[in-house]
């Protein structure tokens, strides 16, 4: 096995570094005395002390070879979870596409509101302290309505001219651009109480179904909350990402 064959390399290095080391350091004693084999327990102290050296050497080959086949399998697992998340919202579709003809007695608005609560408790779990929330777009009078969030406490809309909170604009974008908004250190938008404190870490994505702009998925978290304490990371966006399209597909299906 691998692991044996490691674990047998690393101890004879270790023990040949050992033996050559002492070796060295009494043939230094020995060759530092006056006699007939002064020569010879010199020119043995030397070639113990590059034993060592090489053993030293070989180790740090063996190590940095080590690392490099660490950073090949990192890399190849950040391939496969990419390739995970661009192949789940398929396969979402098709299970949204099921329930339609499993359950044909559900008004499809209650079915909806359903997903849209599931996925908001979702987003909520990506990270230790984070809320979910979606909110449909109305690009006619560009009011954002509140529809499902997870835990409470969200602000029912966000529209032009009562927009206290300054982000009307960005959201907009976010809904009409399909930019993804991602910012620590910040007060969130979607607090419906006062006083806003910027400690908040905030990101936003558009949900677009059947082609068309139908709202933001959001998720906003307190930058008090250990992992979020440099903000949202690159992974919790793709995630945030994956579920947007999960809400797509299941609403457009």
């Amino acid at each position: 096995m691998p692991e044996t064959k490691d674990k047998v390399i690393n101890f004879t290095l270790g023990l040949a570094a050992l033996l050559a080391t002492a070796y060295a350091f009494l043939a230094s004693i020995y060759g530092g005395r006056e006699g007939p084999h002064q020569q010879i327990w010199i020119a043995s102290g030397v070639a113990s002390s590059a034993l060592a050296v090489y053993v030293g050497n070989s180790e740090r080959v063996r190590l940095a070879a080590y690392r490099e086949k660490m950073k090949s399998l990192a890399a190849e697992a950040a391939r496969n979870y990419e390739n995970l998340v661009a192949n789940l919202a398929p396969s979402v579709s098709q299970a949204a596409a099921i329930a339609d003809t499993a359950l044909p007695a559900l008004d499809r608005d209650i079915r909806r509101g359903r997903l849209d609560q599931s996925i908001v408790v979702g987003v909520s779990e990506i990270t230790e302290g984070a809320r979910g929330i979606f909110y449909r777009w109305d690009p006619g009078t560009s009011i954002f309505s509140l529809v499902s969030q997870w835990p409470t406490a969200a602000v029912a809309e966000i529209k032009n001219g009562s927009d206290v909170r300054h982000a009307h604009g960005t959201l907009v974008r976010v809904a009409s651009l399909g930019e993804v908004f991602t910012r620590p250190n910040t007060a969130s938008p979607f607090h419906a109480t006062d006083p806003l404190t910027a400690d908040d870490a905030v990101a936003v994505v558009q949900v677009v179904a059947n082609d068309k702009v139908i709202g933001i998925l959001a998720m906003d978290a307190k930058m008090s909350s250990l992992s979020t304490a440099q903000g949202f990371s690159n992974r919790d966006m793709r995630e945030l990402l994956l579920y947007a399209n999960m809400l797509a597909a299941g609403i457009g299906a």
